[in-house]
């Protein structure tokens, strides 16, 4: 498992078309922002800052999906943002998928920094389809991966997705309570989709263990 550093500048932030949302967040003294999810072209995002917000110009940006004001501290505001970024290609969740996630979103005044974590060539890959879409992220360091090791870090956000999906619905019970296509029409995927994922999990999972 490998981990590279990358940093983003306001103006590949601009060409994505999240510029907005970073300098409204920055505005209202933003401390800290932590990754919820990711899903290629945008992410949900939990971000603290030391005012609130200004919430009709939240509602507005382009690229915000949805928003809630969770909590009020003493002395910061808690928010919870969706948002997808207009100016990043579909496909770039496809590479998205192979990576197991990004980690630790560091936003200063000036730039962000975020690792990307997984195999070298869907690190590479994602590096590769940013650029394609005239973004580029700067690379400042890729080495092997010292995180948390947990067996399921060896797999994809999908697979991860299938595998606990299969779980929850019964298909690892003895006998199976559903069938893989059962799965596949839980969450809108092809049946052979569903079977290579779980394949693919089931192989990495065991090539750890044994």
């Amino acid at each position: 498992m490998r981990e590279a550093e990358v940093s983003v500048t306001d103006t590949e932030f601009e060409a994505m078309g999240v510029g907005e949302l970073l300098s409204l967040t920055r505005e209202a003294g933003l401390r800290t922002v932590d990754e919820l999810a990711c899903r290629g072209t945008g992410a949900v995002l939990q971000v603290e800052v030391e005012t609130r917000i200004e919430e009709e110009r939240l509602t507005g940006i382009e690229c915000v999906d949805r928003w809630n004001h969770v909590t009020e501290r003493d002395d910061s505001h808690l928010y919870l943002v969706s948002f997808t970024a207009p100016e990043l290609p579909e496909n770039l969740e496809e590479t998205t998928d192979d990576l197991i996630g990004t980690c630790d979103p560091d936003v200063d005044d000036r730039s962000a920094t975020m690792s990307l974590v997984g195999p070298h060539d869907a690190i590479s890959g994602q590096l590769q389809e940013y650029e394609k879409a005239g973004v580029s992220l700067s690379l400042q360091r890729i080495g092997r991966y010292d995180g948390p090791d947990y067996p399921l870090d060896d797999l994809t956000a999908r697979q991860r997705e299938v595998l606990e999906t299969a779980w929850e619905m019964g298909y690892y019970e003895v006998p199976k309570d559903v069938s893989a296509e059962e799965v596949a029409s839980e969450m809108g995927l092809d049946p052979s989709t569903v079977n290579e994922h779980l394949q693919r999990a089931e192989r990495n999972l065991l090539g750890r263990l044994l």
